[in-house]
């Protein structure tokens, strides 16, 4: 095995390890992200987690045994990958995620109309109080003029100061203002990524079918 050849084999090897990282992390973001993200959204994420790291497998496999016919299957499922997330990047709705979360809070302060309490989470979450502001509290009966303590600071109110005085809907969109950017940033890093291991699978796939074709002779 030549120096080239061998350091191109090493090189996939490494980075189909780095690969199914990759995927093992991208199951466990869908999995820790379910109920964050619409369903379907999570579903995806968690396919193509698993896609991921069944490819790396295969691909580890078929450096390690020197196959040609693992590496060119290897090959053009990474490029069957690598059209997926082309497509996805096009096709890709935006601001899925902000949209769900701004949707999250308009059903929970729908809830906290008949069932105290349910602002909760949201509010300990984005430091924020009420759909629009504290203010909002005012008209449910319940509270009597004041807000819960999921409102202020250390969940006390004895200290003005700690009332949270912008509501969840302007919290929740200024957390989510760079999520078209970052997932830009995710997605054109992992289409670089398929498209470097997709063209080190061609490589050596080649150099292993004619290293056959010359012993066939």
């Amino acid at each position: 095995m030549g120096c080239a050849t061998g350091t191109i084999k090493y090189s996939l090897f490494l980075f189909n390890a780095l690969w199914a990282m990759l995927g093992i992390l991208v199951l466990i973001f869908g999995g820790l992200g379910w109920g964050a993200m619409p369903d379907s959204y999570a579903i995806g994420i968690l396919v193509l987690g698993g896609i991921i790291l069944v490819i790396s497998l295969f691909g580890c496999c078929g450096a390690v045994r020197e196959s040609p016919r693992m590496l060119w299957t290897y090959a053009t499922l990474l490029l069957i990958l690598l059209l997926l997330i082309v497509a996805f990047i096009i096709l890709n709705p935006k601001d899925v995620f902000k949209k769900y979360a701004l949707q999250t809070v308009e059903n929970q302060w729908e809830l906290e109309q008949t069932k105290p309490g349910s602002m909760d989470i949201i509010q300990k979450t984005y430091y924020c109080c009420g759909r629009d502001s504290a203010q909002d509290y005012l008209d449910i009966k319940f509270w009597n003029n004041t807000v819960p303590s999921s409102c202020c600071k250390d969940d006390s109110c004895v200290n003005p100061l700690n009332l949270y005085l912008r509501g969840c809907l302007e919290k929740v969109e200024e957390a989510f203002a760079d999520e078209a950017t970052t997932l830009g940033y995710l997605e054109w890093g992992l289409l670089g990524f398929n498209a470097a291991i997709l063209s080190l699978a061609i490589i050596l796939a080649i150099h292993y079918t004619n290293r056959r074709r010359r012993y066939n002779y």
